[in-house]
């Protein structure tokens, strides 16, 4: 399926995909706290993102449980480095929009089949961004709240992570 060969893209080439989105991150003008960073840092945590994608999307975590844990602490971590909500966001925005046009530019999409499974992928991969975004604000927004508190709210991840998909499959019918 296109699925694993768009996920082979991206895990083999996530070196790549990290220095196109460190380049985009440190010189957009929306996210002008990442040039504060240091650079080895910057690449440490896409290489990661990337290298973690494959496994979300082809439901290594399918309660997005582990994932939603993840990005809540990723939310917290960058509040404590001081970046702003709107930055982390739309680093993440930029994180997908890396992620396509890679994919696109790769010519792996030769047929109409291709086209109508690449959009279906790219569906997933925006579902999931759109999880990773919500659950980093909802670190971001406690920071001073534990993790697992959060985590043990009366099956937090699971309503979230329902809605999300709910919304997101209504939408595409």
């Amino acid at each position: 399926m296109l699925y694993e060969k768009f996920i082979r893209l991206v895990e083999d080439h996530a070196e790549i995909l990290t220095r196109n989105w460190i380049h985009e991150v440190t010189n957009n003008p929306a996210t002008p706290g990442y040039k504060l960073i240091l650079r080895k840092v910057l690449e440490e945590r896409a290489f990661d993102d990337y290298k973690r994608l494959g496994g979300i999307l082809l439901k290594e975590d399918p309660s997005f449980k582990s994932s939603a844990e993840h990005y809540i602490k990723l939310g917290k971590a960058r509040a404590k480095e001081g970046l702003k909500a709107s930055e982390v966001v739309y680093a993440l925005i930029l994180s997908r929009v890396v992620l396509w046009k890679f994919i696109i530019n790769e010519g792996v999409i030769n047929s109409t089949m291709d086209l109508h499974q690449a959009l279906t992928f790219y569906q997933k991969v925006n579902n999931f961004y759109d999880k990773a975004a919500y659950f980093i604000t909802v670190g971001y927004e406690n920071l001073n709240v534990d993790t697992d508190d959060i985590l043990k709210q009366g099956d937090f991840i699971e309503k979230a992570v329902s809605s999300v998909t709910k919304w997101f499959m209504r939408d595409v019918k």
